[in-house]
């Protein structure tokens, strides 16, 4: 700005036609903090008024700069998390959670199967031995089932 700018005290009327900004886009620029106070007849030096103008419109550029990094940083972040997902390094929590709640069931409805119905039978009248054998195989049996459905999720997955 010219010297003459330096020493010139104007209204807000007069600063908004002179700055080239309209009136409500300089009522919210002077409310903000940092921003020129008038002088006791509420006018404003025109020089003050202009740096701190551009000095929020080159704030505000760097702020969205610094909104636009971040947006492309997050943007990234969510590809490679897709890739990693697509590559099967990563699993979904949800698809852990459905699998877990799949195979508690199948091992409940087998226990049940197996302590209810098919024990009391056949370890009716046995010695420890025996009966113990009947445990060794029902525990058998139950890791089974466990790999080969473990082993069908891995496969599916």
């Amino acid at each position: 700005m010219s010297n003459t700018l330096d020493k010139e005290y104007v209204t807000k009327a007069e600063a908004s036609r002179r700055l080239q900004i309209n009136r409500p886009a300089l009522d919210r620029l002077l409310s903000r903090s940092g921003a020129p106070s008038p002088d006791p007849r509420k006018h404003y030096a025109l020089a003050e008024l202009a740096a701190f103008i551009t000095a929020q419109r080159e704030n505000r550029i760097d702020s969205l700069r610094d909104a636009r990094l971040e947006e492309v940083r997050l943007r990234c972040e969510r590809l490679r998390r897709d890739l990693a997902l697509d590559a099967r390094r990563n699993v979904p929590r949800a698809d852990i959670d459905g699998f877990h709640a799949t195979l508690a069931l199948r091992l409940r409805s087998f226990l049940y199967a197996k302590l209810e119905t098919e024990m009391p039978p056949k370890i009716a009248g046995c010695d420890a031995l025996t009966i113990r054998r009947y445990g060794r195989a029902l525990a058998d049996e139950m890791v089974s089932i466990l790999a080969r459905d473990v082993s069908a999720w891995e496969v599916a997955s």
